[in-house]
């Protein structure tokens, strides 16, 4: 019987990072652990050592993107059933995609200050979507190459979140609240993306550095109060 080894942490943690940029730019076909070992800067096969699969690869990305990984002792990590990657991207998404004030807000019929319950749940938005930026470019990249991913991702989780926005938009609107813009998918939309945007996408422009991460939360609920809500001078 063979000895097992340990892992050395800052070894995986490099595999980790640099799969995750690669699952997350080119998606799961296109994706190579050649490649991977490439810029960890190990030989091709070297990385079979640490990971025993693409699917096991894949498995600890999403892990350690969810905060969920706990260094094993031994390597390989270990081939998990791609169904069990699917319960862990799903409970991350339920336990880290949860905003329970914009929950909360479809059962107050009458808010005291809007602007500040808006202001409230587009932060919430931001936060939750930003403490997801390392996941979410892998789930939405691969979810395309993988399509029970995509049903989870694109077809339930991220679906339903939005339509709480837009079951909040209509009531909001409909009490007078809000700017009727008439359709309140398109509003939830242009929401959500601009909470996107600010709280992940821009972090892989060229400009990324231009922008600071406080600014950009503070100026996008200030953005979607003021369109909804108007100015308050």
């Amino acid at each position: 019987m063979g000895v097992a080894r340990s892992i050395p942490p800052g070894r995986l943690a490099l595999i980790i990072a640099v799969a995750s940029d690669s699952f997350g730019r080119l998606g799961y076909r296109r994706t190579r652990m050649a490649d991977v070992a490439a810029d960890a800067g190990m030989s091709a096969g070297a990385i079979y050592t640490y990971v025993e699969s693409k699917e096991a690869l894949f498995h600890l990305v999403v892990s350690d993107g969810f905060g969920m990984f706990e260094p094993t002792p031994d390597l390989p990590v270990r081939t998990s059933p791609f169904e069990e990657t699917l319960q862990l991207i799903g409970a991350g998404l339920k336990e880290r995609g949860a905003t329970p004030l914009l929950k909360s807000a479809l059962i107050t019929d009458a808010p005291d200050d809007v602007r500040g319950e808006l202001a409230a749940i587009v932060t919430e938005q931001y936060d939750m979507v930003a403490s997801l930026s390392r996941v979410l470019p892998v789930i939405e990249k691969c979810a395309i190459d993988l399509p029970e991913l995509n049903e989870l991702y694109f077809g339930r989780r991220r679906r339903r979140q939005i339509d709480l926005l837009v079951q909040y938009v209509m009531i909001r609107t409909r009490g007078g609240f809000f700017v009727d813009f008439s359709d309140a998918a398109t509003t939830a939309q242009l929401i959500t993306e601009g909470v996107a945007w600010s709280a992940w996408k821009r972090l892989e422009g060229h400009d990324a550095k231009r922008f600071d991460d406080a600014v950009c939360r503070a100026t996008i609920a200030q953005f979607v109060c003021h369109a909804l809500i108007g100015s308050t001078s």
